[in-house]
């Protein structure tokens, strides 16, 4: 039997699919409207909160180089990183491999938010983690780290 033929004696195959992706969709935007529920004055945006935490966990690095792994662009990122810096998150310094360029790393203030000491939203993410068993857990953290790579590619 072809996969022709499979489609069209199972139709309702696709349309299960669909609803299952429309599922997927909204359970996160009501994840994301939750997570923004439990801000407080110091809670950044998604991006800028995403762009602290890849400098905390990567370590200093160029405004080019932090674009591509956020998968921005670099104007994107460039206003990010402005407001990061205005609010004090980041420390700017010369690259010593290029005295033109600029290293981006978090500021004391930027690290203790990121890690989560100063963040009602991470605190709250990890409550909720911790209520997990650890193959949820793992299974969590995997699959939401292949399905973020897939819908990237």
């Amino acid at each position: 039997m072809t996969a022709q033929s499979m489609a069209v004696q199972n139709p309702a195959e696709p349309e299960q699919d669909l609803k299952q992706a429309v599922d997927v969709s909204l359970t996160i935007g009501r994840l994301v409207r939750t997570l923004r529920r439990f801000g407080d004055p110091a809670t950044l945006s998604p991006g800028s909160a995403s762009a602290l935490a890849t400098l905390v966990w990567s370590g200093p690095m160029r405004l080019g180089d932090l674009a591509a792994a956020e998968r921005v662009t670099a104007p994107t990122m460039s206003r990010i990183v402005a407001g990061l810096d205005r609010d004090g998150y980041v420390d700017r310094t010369p690259d010593p491999a290029d005295g033109r360029a600029q290293l981006l790393a978090p500021s004391e203030q930027g690290r203790s938010l990121a890690t989560g000491l100063r963040s009602a939203r991470i605190r709250k993410v990890a409550a909720a983690l911790d209520r997990l068993d650890a193959a949820q857990r793992d299974a969590l953290v995997t699959s939401l780290a292949a399905f973020e790579k897939e819908l990237d590619e």
